[in-house]
């Protein structure tokens, strides 16, 4: 068996072509060990999920003090003995095992008991939300980590497997990477509650081919109720563009500003999608950290921050501007309209070219100097 030597963060890690590493998620662990960090205010017991090389979890041992102890789990005897080759290397100091088995099964059974739970599968993290759940529900609170890499299901280009997987209607388009990864933590939030879980998501994050939510999980009816009142719908008109959301099920079949008909999405989560106080966090830490990613991570967390009190969604200037047949017009020069008349305008790190407003569509198109929707 060949092994090839590779850097990433402060881990130095042995990779074979038998056991899956992908370094296109190197920002993605990046980021996750800064939320681990930021999370400082007690020791983390540690469960890697589907492990693979073991770089997350080694990662997060050597990155971060908070790190009490860590369990590597895979069903892949071949990634364990490389996981455990990977934690010699690395002179991993805290308690760190190395477990051959489903990560399902492992989490159910009894005597392993995590106040941390990562999920980093191939495809959809459903079929392992309820186990890492109930594991969680040991503690008094802790952190439920899920990368979702079945965008294209989430994003709408198969609705029936959204359907079938998360218990909710996806809506393809404009604004589909926010609404897929709300319909990621509906998912969640509704498989917590019945456990009297409350799950809110502290950190969301699409990019590339995957979708990635940070929860705080606490045990509480009340926080499991308040979370389930924050699920709702959006529809998003596909002639004009203009986007409302709903708190209840009965959505409007035509739009208010050109009376064309609605598309649809739900149920999804309406609420914030970031903790302010863990962003700041995160934006100190990584002014400390070596990472290669450093400068991206210091341009993305400013930019969440900026966005964070802004209402769910965005409006695409250049889908608009599509719409009603025009040239886009410059950011700035429809970001400073709307300012001038009193709306709070950000950019928003999930379109480039999209805005986040608490203006309606009808001022987003004053200023872009569209006088009609019709």
């Amino acid at each position: 068996m060949e092994f090839n030597e590779i850097k990433e963060g402060k881990a130095t890690l042995s990779v074979t072509d038998s056991v899956f590493y992908n370094p296109h998620m190197e920002f993605n662990r990046d980021i996750s060990s800064l939320v681990v960090g930021a999370v400082s205010d007690f020791p983390l017991t540690v469960c890697d999920g589907m492990s693979a090389s073991g770089i997350r979890g080694i990662r997060y041992a050597m990155e971060n003090k908070n790190i009490e102890k860590i369990t590597f789990v895979d069903g892949d005897a071949n990634a364990c003995k490389l996981i455990e080759k990977n934690i010699v290397m690395n002179n991993i100091r805290i308690d760190a095992r190395v477990v051959n088995d489903d990560i399902n099964h492992h989490l159910y059974r009894g005597g392993f008991k995590y106040n941390f739970v990562e999920l980093d599968p191939f495809g959809s993290p459903v079929p392992f939300i309820r186990a890492a759940l109930l594991n969680l529900r040991a503690s008094k609170y802790g952190f439920l980590s899920v990368t979702a890499t079945d965008t294209a299901v989430l994003c709408g280009a198969h609705p029936k497997a959204c359907l079938i997987n998360y218990g909710s209607k996806p809506m393809n388009g404009p604004i589909c990477h926010e609404t897929g990864i709300r319909i990621l933590i509906s998912n969640v939030v509704k498989t917590a509650a019945p456990l009297h879980l409350g799950a809110i998501p502290v950190f969301s994050l699409s990019k590339r081919h995957y979708m990635k939510v940070i929860f705080k999980v606490q045990k509480s009816a009340k926080l499991a109720y308040d979370a389930m009142l924050k699920l709702g719908f959006v529809s998003m008109c596909q002639r004009c563009g203009n986007i409302k959301t709903y708190d209840r099920p009965s959505i409007e079949r035509s739009c208010e500003l050109c009376s064309s008909t609605l598309d649809w999405a739900g149920d999804l989560w309406l609420g914030k999608l970031y903790d302010i106080e863990l962003v700041d966090k995160m934006i100190g830490l990584n002014t400390v950290r070596g990472y290669t990613n450093k400068q991206k991570i210091d341009s993305l967390l400013k930019l969440i921050k900026s966005e964070t009190e802004m209402p769910p969604f965005y409006y695409d200037l250049h889908a608009i501007s599509d719409k009603h047949g025009i040239p886009s017009p410059k950011f700035e020069y429809v970001v400073n309209g709307l300012m001038a008349n009193g709306f709070s305008v950000s950019r928003t790190n999930f379109n480039p070219t999209a805005i986040k407003t608490d203006a309606g569509l009808k001022d987003v198109l004053q200023a872009m100097g569209i006088k009609n929707t019709k």
